[in-house]
């Protein structure tokens, strides 16, 4: 029952959030601009739907420290 509730709560919040900026944009026409927008919002929609259904997520500390490390 929370589980759903959390789902429902995220989709709310994100579909609110898609409603308050993609709109302009499109009657701007920035399509580069959209793009990202939609993009980050699909990153952070699906973090925060992982987090709720209870997936481990890596932190993300971890790999940059492993990336600068075998660069330098």
């Amino acid at each position: 029952m929370k589980l759903s509730l959390y789902i429902l709560i995220l989709v709310f919040v994100f579909g609110l959030l898609s409603f308050a900026v993609v709109p302009p944009l499109l009657k701007k026409k920035q399509r580069k601009e959209l793009i990202v927008v939609i993009s980050l919002f699909s990153i952070g929609f699906t973090l925060n739907f992982l987090l709720i259904i209870g997936v481990k997520l890596p932190n993300p500390l971890k790999i940059l420290i492993e990336i600068i490390q075998s660069v330098l």
